[in-house]
């Protein structure tokens, strides 16, 4: 028993150190999210890019010059999905950021008749979103383990001051396979949102989610988890060891496993952590 646990705790520390290693990398590359999504749009995975620019947008540390190249390509990636609302609402904050904006000669005179048509609207209205307005924060406990199988009932609150979200989005996939789904939570009366993960979806070795805070033209306002950082929860084969499970270590050995490993460990291997301090995970083994 003492060898396993020095084994986990040498695997955890590998792959610890692979993740801390990737993210200090892509903090000096700026949002590493945002070529990405250019390289699935270019190869015309839209619904991929739309995921991967959703979650740039909210990632902390973008700067205008990101921000914006975001929104171009979010308002590019809708309308090849032909959803006009939601392209021309990106297109807007585009055009809150920078107001002289133009379309390029290489995209095709539909999409330019389109955001002409957008920007006409958008100076009709008096140019919104050129002013600042209060972040907006999702708080969520995940739960860190389910039984294979059961549906997965899900809650989550926004602190919204400026009344700027709409809803509240949950995307999830069992395992780790290329689109997740997504679906609207509903919201009580108190302003708790709920969405339940099916329990068909519910499988070993895990299911990765994050939750999405949208604005009523369909842009993200803020992210819980992302699709390059999920939040996950373990399922464990009945009477099985969720370490020993089929592509479990393949599952967790990516960049994006930080934030899974982090709510999971306790679970996973009957471990405590402590919260980071100065770039380095405290692991303890328990009784």
């Amino acid at each position: 028993m003492v060898a396993r646990l020095h084994w986990v705790a040498l695997c955890v520390a590998l792959v610890t150190a692979s993740v801390l290693g990737t993210a200090s990398a892509a903090s000096a590359q700026g949002n590493p999210l945002i070529d990405r999504g250019a390289t699935e749009y270019e190869d015309l995975r839209f619904q991929e890019a739309l995921q991967t620019f959703s979650a740039a947008l909210v990632r902390s540390g973008n700067t205008t010059a990101d921000q914006i190249r975001i929104y171009r390509y979010l308002a590019l990636n809708y309308l090849a999905l032909q959803r006009e609302e939601e392209a021309s609402g990106a297109y807007r904050a585009l055009l809150g950021l920078n107001p002289d904006e133009q379309p390029g000669t290489d995209i095709s005179p539909r999409f330019r008749e389109f955001f002409a048509r957008v920007r006409t609207a958008w100076e009709a209205d008096g140019r919104p979103g050129t002013a600042a307005a209060a972040a907006v924060a999702i708080q969520h406990r995940s739960p860190p383990q389910a039984e294979r199988g059961t549906a997965v009932t899900l809650t989550a609150t926004i602190t919204d001051p400026d009344h700027r979200a709409a809803g509240l989005v949950l995307a999830y996939r069992q395992g780790t396979s290329a689109v997740y789904r997504r679906l609207d939570c509903a919201r009580d009366a108190e302003g708790t949102y709920t969405a339940t993960i099916a329990a068909d979806d519910v499988r070993p070795p895990l299911v990765e989610y994050y939750f999405e805070a949208m604005d009523a033209g369909g842009l993200p306002l803020a992210s819980r988890g992302d699709v390059a950082a999920p939040l996950r929860i373990a399922v464990p084969a009945p009477g099985g060891d969720i370490a020993e499970e089929p592509g479990f270590w393949a599952a967790i050995g990516g960049g994006a496993v930080l934030v899974g490993l982090a709510i999971g460990l306790g679970v996973f291997f009957g471990t405590q952590t402590s919260a980071p301090q100065q770039g380095t995970l405290v692991i303890t083994i328990g009784d």
